[in-house]
């Protein structure tokens, strides 16, 4: 008698299929970008850890995650290991790769002296991946996951080769060799998985870490977890048994039971059915393969009922899209973060902010942090990545609610095109533009404008609304076409991997206003853009120490080489005694680089400017060559510090 659980077939199915749809999609719309990360149950876990431990949420980790990780943790409880057994797109792979190796007569089992110490593992990489997220708000299980790595062929930069690729080979190898390799030894969601799945010994730690806490012990949550691993690794090496929960259970009629050994041989687990009535083996995770394939009728039921064999496909379903439901009505803080005078000040404002598209993650949040904490009068703020939106706590009696906003706006200055001809002068036009304020709108304010051929640049000023003056060859447009482009319903932006269709919400109000002209000659001053990056301690240098070298750099006034620059920063940072790279308009395009002399010198300098391959760092102790883009000819001065005047700029 052949059996086939066509139902658990299907669930598995359809996720390799999204996820290979989340693969190929690029290959047709190159404005998807692919993220395979966006339901990742441990991962939402993880960060969990990091937000309640540091009140921090790691990085490109949402709400979906989180609540996925906890409709997870509640399956366990309540029904089983519904996750492991119907969605994880490792599971799946490496049991029909199993199936495989079975065929192949490859497939052999773990010995039992080695099976029970290496189940261990599993708790030990749980822990190590869920401190090192707790403690730093960056995802540890990123570099060694070989789900992760394989679906982006390796070429993630979180995905640290050295942990992905031996990790890759044991789950493909093991599993073919040995009954799911990764699942019963390696893989951290089901070490989380088995610690839950007897929370009675789950639930005393949690119950003990809270009443030693309230005694004034302050453990952190690390000690928490510290204890979940401890009674999950004892219960498994020990027991392998779950007790009390969950409620359902394989449950095997022994009066009806011919002992033909069907279910044995489905059971993807390799579990010894014949050796239970009631399957509460740890490895079960309630797929019903078993009672599929038995021969004789309600020999094998769920909890010995008849009507619950199809418990487990539907809950699973209930529970990802009650989860993923939940999301949508739920959001937790990015970061929430306090400083200098906050519990002084007596009566403390809250300012706040929607439509801030660069407040997208944990790092864009702590940038914005960093930029904040420098204003007099600001003592908090609570950042939400996934509405992109921010509460700033400040003292009205020291700073204004109306600077406070401009507190969170950056000027920028953008060139839109050359002009292809020469000229002596170009028209200007001002308006305020609602919907106008972050980066991400000033550079979709230059994907719509790109599309006018007049247009050449535009700068933006802080007001409300947002103001923006733009500079346009008067013979090729005029304010009433811009102004049309400008409130355009959508753009289709042109960018290095196809076309992108975006969305503006952009209203000119009250039709903005003529400035005149200026002369060619001041806006090519004007629009041209300083970068400035201090590395190497610049700060604990006197200007007396440092000598600068000032050279021609005509790729710093060419919009599409700024992306560049911080790999030349990265590059030149490897010589200790180069300290600062800034660009200013000195007659064209010029770069000035600061250095110690005792440490370095121009022969040095002009090396480093000149090599074919850039050596740039990707961590403080990894990088990477890439092909320098620049062709500079580093013929130029050395002058001190002290002899010129060029202040620090925001870029």
């Amino acid at each position: 008698m052949k059996y086939t659980n066509t139902i658990r077939i299907a669930f598995q199915s359809i996720i390799l299929l999204l996820i290979g749809y989340v693969a190929v999609r690029p290959v047709f719309d190159t404005a998807y970008v692919a993220d395979f990360e966006s339901y990742c149950p441990f991962g939402g876990l993880s960060s969990l850890g990091s937000k309640l431990n540091q009140g921090t949420m790691a990085c490109n980790m949402s709400e979906t995650q989180v609540l996925l990780g906890v409709g997870l943790l509640i399956g366990v409880i309540v029904i089983g290991k519904l996750f492991c057994s119907y969605i994880c797109p490792i599971g799946s792979v490496t049991e029909w790769l199993g199936k495989l190796g079975a065929k192949l007569k490859v497939r052999m089992e773990m010995p039992k002296f080695l099976d029970r110490p290496l189940r261990s593992l599993k708790y030990v990489i749980l822990f190590f991946s869920l401190y090192y997220t707790m403690t730093s708000s960056e995802l540890f299980c990123k570099e060694f996951d070989p789900y992760f790595a394989s679906v982006n062929l390796f070429s993630n930069s979180d995905i640290a080769l050295y942990f992905a690729i031996p990790a890759f080979a044991l789950t493909i190898l093991g599993s073919i060799f040995f009954r799911l390799f990764w699942c019963k030894y390696l893989c951290p969601l089901g070490a989380v998985s088995n610690i839950f799945l007897n929370i009675a010994g789950a639930a005393v730690i949690i119950v003990l870490y809270i009443i030693a806490n309230a005694l004034g012990a302050e453990l952190s949550l690390v000690w928490l977890v510290a204890g979940l691993v401890l009674v999950g690794l004892i219960n498994e090496l020990g027991f392998m048994r779950s007790y009390l929960m969950p409620l359902p259970k394989i449950v095997r009629n022994t009066d009806k039971c011919t002992d033909c050994g069907l279910c044995e041989t489905a059971c993807h687990q390799g579990i010894k059915l014949t050796e239970f009535e009631k399957i509460n083996h740890i490895d079960c995770n309630l797929c019903t393969d078993c009672v599929y394939a038995c021969p004789v009728r309600n020999s094998l039921k769920v909890n010995d009922s008849k009507n619950l064999k199809y418990l487990a496909p539907i809950a699973t379903l209930v529970l990802v899209l009650l989860s993923i439901g939940a999301s949508y009505n739920f959001e937790f803080t990015t970061i929430s973060e306090r400083w200098g005078n906050f519990e002084k000040v007596e009566d403390i404002a809250v300012y706040e902010q929607s439509g801030l598209k660069n407040v997208k993650c944990y790092g864009s949040a702590m940038s914005l942090k960093n930029q904040l904490e420098n204003v007099d009068g600001i003592y908090g703020l609570d950042a939400y990545a996934k509405s992109h939106s921010v509460a700033i706590y400040f003292d009205p009696k020291v700073i204004s609610e109306k600077k406070v906003k401009k507190s969170l706006f950056t000027p920028i200055k953008m060139e839109v095109r050359k002009s292809k001809e020469k000229l002596d002068s170009l028209a200007m036009w001002e308006g305020g533009i609602n919907g106008l304020f972050d980066l991400i709108d000033f550079n979709n304010l230059f994907y719509t404008l790109k599309e006018d051929e007049g247009v050449l640049g535009f700068e933006t000023h802080f007001g409300e609304p947002v103001l923006a003056t733009i500079f346009y060859n008067p013979a090729l447009t005029n304010s009433d076409k811009i102004i049309a482009q400008i409130e355009k319903d959508y753009v289709m932006a042109k960018k290095p991997k196809g076309e992108e269709k975006i969305e503006l919400n952009f209203d000119v109000e009250k039709k903005g206003q003529q400035k005149g002209f200026i002369q060619f000659e001041d806006y090519t001053k004007r629009i041209f853009r300083p970068y400035d990056r201090l590395f190497n301690e610049y700060k604990t240098y006197e200007p007396e120490q440092l000598s600068v070298f000032i050279f021609p750099m005509p790729e710093a006034g060419i919009p599409s080489m700024r992306r560049y620059f911080g790999q030349l920063t990265s590059h030149l940072s490897a010589d200790d005694g180069i300290v600062r790279l800034s660009t200013r308009f000195d007659n064209g395009p010029t770069a000035y680089l600061f250095f110690d002399p005792s440490q370095t010198d121009v022969e040095k300098i002009k090396s480093a400017l000149t090599k074919e391959i850039l050596t740039i760092f990707v961590s403080e102790s990894e990088t990477k060559d890439v092909e320098n883009p620049f062709k500079i000819v580093p013929d130029g001065t050395v002058k001190k510090y002290s002899e010129i005047n060029i202040d620090e700029e925001e870029d």
